[in-house]
């Protein structure tokens, strides 16, 4: 062993089984038991609010689907405060032979046709409007920068996610012309500072925003990359744009950011933390997350109640 281990240094050591929950940058006390906390991004999001609820928490259910870039995320908060955004839908035939049709702009909404989609589409618009107007609280959590774009009628859209490869839509668009491509970090701080201006300038001062990072990959990439590192990149541009947001906020602001992301990479407590497609999280790993949130962001001290699940994937 060098001489040089045993040495003294300025700074806190590394240490593997510290947990990185117990750290978070900004962290104030304001979840309690009736917090309406507004929360948006992937399916990480939905599961650490669904575990909120299956505790008792009164936050209200997440209806308006899943949204995994920060671009789409901002589409949606625009949508709740009445600002004009684009809209995007695919037609696809389904496997039994029917149709679907599916919102490009959330995962998990579609319909039978295009008439049922609209009338879904309003009524979720209605809710995310209604639950942001009653929100004392949010949680953003990005999921991915790896995103593909389209051009319709002289608009470049962001979509949602990957399109499907037998979809088109009213537009005429095809899967064939969507580019698929890393967003910048500065177009990534862009948007962050937009949705935080976006909650600032409709609720009240000082309002909570918690900001996290999906440890879930991506799942699909068109990029020069391997599919792992594709995801690393698209993970860092959004730390690096995080960072760049709260180095400027300064520790006064009442934004903070914690770090689920890094738990699931150091995994201190040695959980089995994925489930069998290595992409989805455990219910195990999923509620100590949860358990780190509130223990961070609350006075409450809860006993969790056993029997939290998650939806499974193999």
């Amino acid at each position: 062993m060098s001489w040089r281990t045993t040495q003294s240094q300025v700074g806190i050591k590394w240490r593997r089984e510290s947990n990185a929950l117990e750290a978070p940058i900004n962290p104030r006390k304001f979840l309690n038991r009736s917090s309406q906390l507004y929360s948006i991004g992937s399916c990480f999001a939905m599961n650490i609010n669904r575990w909120l609820a299956f505790q008792g928490f009164s936050v209200p259910p997440v209806t308006w689907g899943m949204h995994y870039n920060c671009r789409a995320i901002l589409y949606e908060l625009q949508r709740a405060v009445g600002i004009a955004t684009p809209t995007m839908d695919w037609i696809l035939n389904r496997n039994d032979g029917s149709t679907a049709y599916v919102d490009a702009l959330r995962h998990s909404i579609d319909a039978s046709s295009a008439s049922e989609l609209e009338r879904l589409k309003a009524v979720i618009s209605q809710e995310s409007r209604d639950s942001f107007r009653a929100a004392d609280c949010f949680l953003i959590t990005l999921g991915l920068s790896d995103v593909w774009e389209v051009d319709v009628e002289g608009q470049t859209v962001t979509l949602n996610r990957s399109p499907y490869r037998n979809a088109w839509s009213i537009a005429g668009v095809s899967p064939e012309v969507t580019r698929n491509r890393f967003l910048s970090v500065d177009e990534c701080l862009r948007d962050i500072e937009q949705i935080v201006a976006l909650i600032r300038a409709h609720k009240s001062p000082g309002t909570p925003i918690v900001i996290t990072v999906s440890p879930v990959p991506l799942k699909h990439t068109s990029s020069k990359y391997h599919p792992h590192v594709a995801n690393l990149r698209s993970k860092s541009i959004l730390l690096s744009a995080i960072y760049s947001f709260l180095d400027a906020e300064g520790e006064a602001s009442e934004v903070s950011y914690f770090p689920s992301f890094e738990f699931f990479l150091t995994n201190p407590k040695n959980l089995r933390i994925w489930q069998d497609d290595d992409r989805h999280p455990t219910a195990e790993a999923v509620a100590a997350v949860a358990e780190g949130f509130v223990a961070i962001y609350s006075d409450l001290e809860i006993e969790p109640k056993e029997g939290f699940v998650v939806p499974e994937f193999h």
